[in-house]
């Protein structure tokens, strides 16, 4: 069995997708992809050694290493010219790291991006939308009481307003997320009682807004 977290990311994984899966860890989701018949094949990689052990035994276990090609090093630079991957798998990792890891010219290839970024939502759409990609869809969930956001980007252009950017196109017509935002501003008031005046404002226009766009999800 693997998390509601790793499976949600399944189902945006087409059959014909030449997958890469960078910090697999312990292999799981790919395990699970491959067994599952979502696809044939998958590249995957991991800069830690001993979590790629691990994983590289799990797919030996599941005699699964003629369809899970496990490799050591750093996000793309593991990749070579003769890899056809045209979609990149992210999850479990912050948007810095993300970023730099996209900071790559084997990016060039890439159609696809399956992100699920632990903080800094925001900063990651404009980052990757700066590299030539528009959000595809979006996916708020939570497992084992943690929050968790599931971003695919496709190539091409699509342009956005700064609070499509901030929330996400797709998640301000999600009320559990924006039930989920709102609590999470209304905490942030609360924590900070000696909050400046015009920060504390600011966060009240913010509920308003975030409460105005549930109301129309409702």
């Amino acid at each position: 069995m693997i998390s509601a977290r790793l499976k949600s990311l399944a189902k945006y994984i087409e059959n014909d997708d030449n997958i890469i899966d960078i910090g697999c860890d312990h292999a799981l989701l790919d395990i699970y992809l491959i067994k599952n018949k979502l696809i044939d094949n998958i590249i995957v990689s991991d800069i830690h050694e001993n979590a790629l052990k691990v994983g590289i035994d799990n797919i030996s276990k599941n005699k699964l290493s003629n369809s899970i090609d496990a490799r050591l090093g750093n996000g793309l630079e593991v990749l070579n010219n003769e890899d056809k991957i045209d979609t990149i798998l992210i999850s479990g990792m912050g948007t810095s790291t993300i970023l730099n890891i996209l900071d790559n010219n084997h990016l060039s290839k890439i159609n696809k991006l399956i992100l699920q970024s632990n903080n800094n939502h925001e900063e990651l759409r404009k980052g990757v939308i700066n590299l030539g990609f528009y959000i595809e869809a979006e996916e708020y969930l939570v497992d084992n009481k943690k929050n968790y956001i599931n971003i695919i980007f496709k190539r091409g252009k699509k342009k956005y307003s700064k609070k499509e950017l901030k929330y996400g196109p797709f998640l301000l017509k999600d009320t559990s997320y924006l039930k989920f935002e709102i609590e999470n501003c209304k905490k942030i008031k609360n924590l900070i009682p000696n909050m400046k005046i015009k920060n504390r404002l600011s966060l009240n226009r913010e509920i308003m807004l975030l409460n105005k766009y549930l109301k129309r999800g409702e």
